[in-house]
């Protein structure tokens, strides 16, 4: 996940940023599942689970469950 969020997350998005028109929708869903896959992963490393902090996982992981497909 580190690899992720320090590397890859911003190749992403170089690479992301000026897609063809048709490109766009693909792209940007890209983009938000990795970062929502990434948030997931670093509340889960917080030491205490409040009520906000497990809100903010679930919100995490259903959004990255919802633009996983773009990827197959």
């Amino acid at each position: 996940m580190k690899v992720i969020r320090c590397k890859i997350f911003p190749v992403l998005v170089v690479t992301l940023l000026n897609p063809l028109a048709s490109k766009i929708i693909p792209f940007t869903e890209a983009l938000w599942c990795i970062k929502n896959l990434v948030y997931f992963h670093l509340m889960a490393q917080y030491l205490y689970d409040t009520e906000a902090a497990i809100e903010y996982m679930e919100n995490y992981l259903e959004e990255f469950h919802c633009d996983k497909d773009v990827f197959s």
